[in-house]
């Protein structure tokens, strides 16, 4: 059982949605805005949640809204601004865009922290998922030198401490893609849709 008490989760909802058209994280899939799903899956481990987003909508969902404290410098901005208002050290980080995750991934996030900074899924084609990932507070001091460097790729945060990779065969279940689909346009809306009707 994990203590809820020392895990902050946190919400990446951020994003411009240019594809979307629309803020992804108020767009309904299945009746309910997609952030939800997000805290719904990070209720279940935290009993602190954090918003990072510019737009005060978020605000109806009862949880903390916080803006970048950098312009322009995509997700790592609002990890580092969360992340600076955590008061723990475990930290969930998930994009409010992966409707389709599982709690198992969460679960299997936490089980795999032991001396890591970070825990991070690996796809089956070897493709890191930086945005559903377990992060330590202690790596703000190297967000906050990547961004001042100019760097904000996040496989480049994972270079610098110590990172678990989880692999699609490190699940206590039969690993699926369709945990990590991201939801970007009114297409992958309709085909996420078409995955829930199926399950």
């Amino acid at each position: 059982m994990n203590d809820h008490e020392n895990v902050t989760g946190i919400i990446l909802a951020g994003g411009k949605s240019r594809r979307m058209g629309a803020d992804k994280g108020l767009v309904l899939l299945g009746g309910k805005p997609m952030v939800q799903y997000a805290i719904e899956s990070l209720g279940l481990f935290c009993d602190r949640i954090l918003i990072s987003s510019n737009n005060p909508e978020y605000i109806r969902f009862g949880l903390e809204v916080i803006a970048d404290s950098v312009a322009d410098a995509g997700p790592m901005a609002g990890i580092t601004s969360c992340l600076k208002q955590s008061t723990t050290e475990r930290n969930l980080v998930l994009s409010c865009d992966m409707p389709l995750l599982q709690p198992v991934v969460l679960k299997t996030l936490l089980d795999n922290v032991y001396e890591n900074t970070f825990v991070v899924p690996v796809d089956a084609e070897g493709r890191s998922e930086p945005l559903c990932a377990f992060y330590k507070r202690s790596s703000l001091a190297i967000l906050e030198d990547l961004i001042s460097a100019g760097s904000f790729r996040m496989t480049d945060l994972f270079l610098r401490a110590p990172v678990k990779y989880l692999s699609p065969g490190d699940y206590p279940v039969k690993y699926n893609s369709q945990w990590f689909a991201n939801i970007n346009s009114a297409e992958d809306l309709t085909n996420a849709g078409n995955i829930e009707d199926q399950e």
